[in-house]
């Protein structure tokens, strides 16, 4: 087994939620008696706000090659840590055909989100999570007209130290259940909101083959 996990975000504002993702997975690997690599970001620019920024995990059976590669060459995992990145960015360029798991945060019905996948061909399985949920503590990520209100440092990181916390956790849930790369309860013993990642494995939704495609053949049949 082996995979690249690519998760995109927001410079400043959405900054460590991606940190958290791709962190927490590779923790949850090594638990699960796995070789795993974190790599924050050295290409982007992570300190201009709302800015398109990434992090990368990289998990395997064997000994992983090119550590010093700082971008995944061919993801297969694409974590959206908002929604509109949905459209914003073609994130499956270099992933190999049919082997693309998109997870994306956002409430909406995953057969609306499809007909925005920037190549069908790449994705074999769609997987929306609502990471936001009721709670008030993560009203910054119901508007995104709020994204450039000053979160206290420059990564956005001051107010919420934990790992694994707020937004990263449902969708750290929805990627293990969509993926298997690390287990749920090696995700539970690393994150700082188990219940937040439980919740995300429970409540995801996937849309994957004919599904997937029928979903988005609709959508631009409407057009």
């Amino acid at each position: 087994m082996y995979h690249e996990i690519t998760v995109w975000t927001r410079g400043i504002i959405m900054d460590k939620e991606a940190r958290d993702v791709a962190n927490s997975l590779a923790q949850a690997a090594r638990r699960d008696g796995r070789r795993a690599i974190y790599i924050s970001d050295y290409v982007d620019s992570p300190d201009r706000t709302n800015c398109l920024v990434r992090k990368y995990a990289r998990i395997s059976d064997t000994e992983i090659q090119d550590t010093l590669v700082y971008e995944n060459p061919h993801p297969d995992i694409l974590v959206l840590v908002e929604e509109t990145l949905i459209k914003a960015v073609d994130y499956t360029r270099t992933t190999p055909p049919g082997e693309g798991v998109v997870v994306v945060n956002s409430k909406r019905d995953p057969a609306h989100l499809a007909r925005f996948l920037p190549d069908l061909a790449k994705v074999r399985r769609l997987v929306v999570v609502d990471a936001v949920g009721d709670d008030p503590q993560r009203w910054l990520y119901k508007n995104l007209t709020g994204l450039g209100y000053d979160r206290l440092s420059t990564e956005g990181a001051a107010e919420l130290a934990e790992v694994g916390g707020g937004i990263s956790a449902p969708l750290l849930g929805a990627t293990a259940r969509a993926t298997g790369c690390v287990t749920l309860e090696s995700l539970e013993a690393v994150v700082a909101d188990p219940a937040g990642a439980r919740r995300g494995f429970e409540e995801c939704r996937i849309l994957e083959g004919e599904q997937l495609a029928e979903a988005v053949n609709a959508a631009a049949a409407k057009r």
